[in-house]
């Protein structure tokens, strides 16, 4: 009974430690969803997002499908998300995206779906995103678009004393 109990805890626990980083990417609307082609650097962009301060938070979105190709199983591509509003920086973060294949699974999880940035627009109007590699792309990413999410739920507003890493400011 009591290895029952604990067993149903640690599940419930591990439930909510999974959910307590996907607000970003599930909670609140959905207001905007552009496909992006791949650059001559290897990254993503440019593309304009529309923002207003009434959508804060906003959480931005990158989603893509990678292939089945077995010499891309367990690789990575890791990249930088720029916003800048009237060409001064607004917001960046690093990001990372992860082939799910393996040997006994090739497809994996084929959909990736990553949070790039989250913010709190001060000012309405057009903002423009630049995502650029920051090594090497190990994997071919299909499929690539960019999700504007308004009114999500941050956990950083639950948990201030957590880094918000997602919130660097540019300089």
């Amino acid at each position: 009974m009591i290895a029952h109990r604990n067993a149903l805890v640690f599940a419930f626990a591990a439930a909510a430690l999974a959910v307590a980083g996907c607000e970003r990417i599930v909670t609140g609307e959905a207001v905007q969803t552009l496909a992006v082609s791949e650059n001559e650097t290897g990254g993503y962009g440019p593309v304009t997002l529309s923002l207003t301060p009434d959508m804060a938070p906003v959480a931005i979105n990158f989603h893509a499908r990678h292939g089945d190709d077995p010499s891309e199983f367990n690789k990575w591509n890791g990249y930088r998300a720029l916003l800048s509003r009237n060409g001064q920086a607004v917001a960046s973060s690093q990001f990372n995206l992860n082939h799910t294949g393996s040997v006994d699974s090739p497809q994996g999880s084929r959909y990736l779906l990553q949070n790039m940035l989250m913010l709190n627009p001060s000012e309405a109007g057009d903002y423009e995103l630049v995502i650029t590699p920051t090594r090497p792309a190990e994997m071919k990413l299909y499929e690539t678009q960019v999700e504007v999410r308004r009114n999500v739920q941050d956990s950083y507003a639950v948990y201030p004393e957590q880094p918000a890493s997602q919130r660097t400011l540019a300089q």
